[in-house]
């Protein structure tokens, strides 16, 4: 009797143990679906079911369809894998000159180019691809070139770059036309919004937890906030249950569906061929016994059972998926859930791979649990932790109103800091949406980054002078914290107006003129040259200037400027304005 006849019964059980709303499930064995089903719900609140034709947000499976797409330009001829990426993209410079002259499609694909993720220099933010190219060299390497693996979003999203400039079409255009039209995957794209009207996406939850880690609820996360950057070929595509079970039947049966060929053997193999060794841990280890994993290029691969599995996950938005297979076997499965950072969909994965070929039962989802719930109870006691840690009594160093402003640092959108009422708000500028930015002790905050329902702790700078002109966020845990320098302030041109004029101390002979041209504001002394001053504070009674360490602060009295005030290392200057 088929394994396969049991396992409505056992996937029912393992979503009930996970708390997910809805699953979606197939598996194919050749040319042929021996299981296909939908279970759930894909709307929780108003109780409506999930098909197999929901679309799902499928994040980094997106991969796969990137690699694809290079690989159908290699078999034009117009790309080859090891041939250096600034051939076909002389712009493309990373911030290590030796990495830029020597980085392939193939190390840019595969993770190894020592680069670590920095995901907040793009996520979600709207700029075109040319402008992201230009940050990149911004940011910093954390290995050496070829050294290890580390997952990296944003080659994916310089890959778009390279796929438009050797197609002359936007990536979209290209996958749609080269992919999804020759395969009939008519429910697939890369925008929130179905091709057709009357398809239907799938709400993503997460779970709520109480502070032992117990579930206490279901939460609903956003849906959709995507953009052309990100999360782009790294993560952006939009598909189904019947379009991904084709998609499976291209990898499975040597690079063609039924009569239609895609891509060549070759390259498929290509796609398919362990290029990077990938750290394990213990985990992996209990999991599977074996500490060898690795990755080519969009796709993960592995041992299991004797067998080669070759897979790649995806969470994003409340969904988490897997899609495998077993080339030798022929089978390849494809499972779709709406519920955030949970490893159902590994479960599922092993699960229909040994009820396929009726191997010994392994019962994934007690072996999984076993090593999931404590890490989720120390997920909880890490919370717990920073609430014990907090020095009660350790007030800022300012007032609220000084941490008010805009912050700085090449390759990352701007950090921003307002207030509303009593409370602070953080966004990053065309990025992250705001949200609270709350006191822990000292000039520590902590910021609530509502999207992924998590806190980072982030620490304000002062200069020498008591100035609060930087913070500091572990944005990147493979580098060092991100320094974000305070930007000028951007003044009304009114006030800007009241500012011109000249100042003089009571010393004979010493002036200073205040002038604007182009924009910019100068500071001139008698006698000297012009140096253009940055705006860095803006109160009711002050509007302070800054020129390297020097400050330039105007007294205000409403909207008219009374004196200029000059604070250098070594001296200080009451300037009265003169008639």
């Amino acid at each position: 009797m088929s394994q396969l006849a049991s396992f409505d019964t056992y996937i029912e059980s393992a979503m009930k143990s996970w708390n997910c709303p809805g699953v979606a499930l197939a598996i194919i064995r050749r040319d042929k679906v021996v299981h296909q089903k939908a279970y759930g719900f894909r709307d929780l609140e108003a109780q409506l079911p999930l098909t197999i034709d929901t679309r799902f947000a499928l994040a980094s499976v997106t991969k796969s369809f990137t690699a694809m797409s290079l690989a159908l330009l290699v078999d034009e001829g117009k790309l080859e894998w090891d041939k250096p990426v600034r051939h076909y993209m002389p712009e493309f410079i990373l911030h290590d000159p030796y990495v830029t002259e020597h980085i392939t499609v193939r190390d840019m694909l595969s993770h190894r180019t020592g680069l670590p993720r920095h995901d907040f220099a793009a996520w979600r933010l709207d700029i075109t691809l040319a402008e992201f190219i230009e940050r990149m060299r911004y940011l910093k390497l954390s290995t050496s070139f070829r050294e290890k693996f580390q997952y990296n979003n944003l080659m994916y999203y310089a890959s778009a770059y390279l796929i438009e400039k050797l197609s002359g079409q936007a990536w979209e255009a290209f996958m749609q036309e080269r992919i999804f039209a020759p395969l009939g995957m008519n429910a697939s794209n890369f925008t929130p919004e179905p091709p057709l009207k009357t398809q239907l996406n799938a709400n993503g939850y997460r779970v709520d937890r109480d502070d032992e880690g117990g579930a206490k609820g279901i939460a609903r996360m956003p849906f959709g906030e995507h953009t052309k950057l990100s999360p782009g070929t790294a993560g952006a595509l939009f598909s189904t249950l019947a379009d991904l079970t084709t998609w499976l039947k291209v990898h499975v049966n040597k690079g063609q569906a039924g009569n239609f060929r895609l891509v060549t053997e070759d390259n498929l193999k290509q796609m398919h061929a362990p290029q990077t060794i990938v750290p394990t841990d213990g985990l992996s280890e209990a999991l599977f016994g074996t500490t060898l994993f690795t990755y080519g290029l969009g796709w993960s691969i592995q041992p299991y059972k004797s067998q080669t599995l070759i897979s790649h996950g995806g969470n994003v938005e409340g969904h988490s998926l897997m899609v495998g297979f077993i080339p030798k076997e022929e089978i390849g499965v494809v499972v779709l859930s709406n519920i955030a950072g949970l490893p159902l969909r590994d479960i599922l994965l092993y699960e229909s791979i040994d009820r396929t070929l009726n191997l010994d039962a392994e019962d994934w989802n007690t072996k999984f649990h076993h090593i999931v719930d404590p890490l989720i109870k120390a997920g909880a006691k890490a919370k717990q932790t920073t609430t014990e840690e907090r020095k009660n009594d350790a007030p800022t160093s300012h007032d609220m109103e000084r941490y008010v402003g805009t912050y700085e640092a090449k390759g990352y959108p701007d950090f921003a800091v307002k207030r509303v009422g009593d409370k602070l708000q953080a966004c990053t500028l065309g990025s992250l949406a705001w949200s609270e930015l709350k006191h822990y002790h000292y000039d520590v905050f902590e910021w609530h980054l509502a999207d992924f329902d998590n806190w980072i702790k982030l620490r304000f700078l002062v200069n020498d002078n008591g100035d609060l002109d930087s913070v500091s966020i572990p944005l990147e845990p493979a580098v060092e914290n991100i320094i974000f320098n305070r930007k000028a302030l951007e003044l009304p041109q009114s006030l800007i107006n009241a500012i011109l004029g000249q100042y003089a101390p009571a010393i004979e002979g010493l002036s200073y003129s205040i002038a604007q041209k182009q924009g910019m504001v100068y500071i001139t002394q008698t006698g000297g040259t012009a140096d253009e001053l940055k705006a860095y504070l803006l109160t009711d009674k002050l509007v302070g200037f800054k020129y390297k360490e020097t400050r330039f602060d105007f007294t205000r009295d409403k909207d008219a400027i009374t004196q200029l005030v000059i604070k250098a290392p070594s001296i200080t200057l009451e300037c009265p304005r003169q008639p």
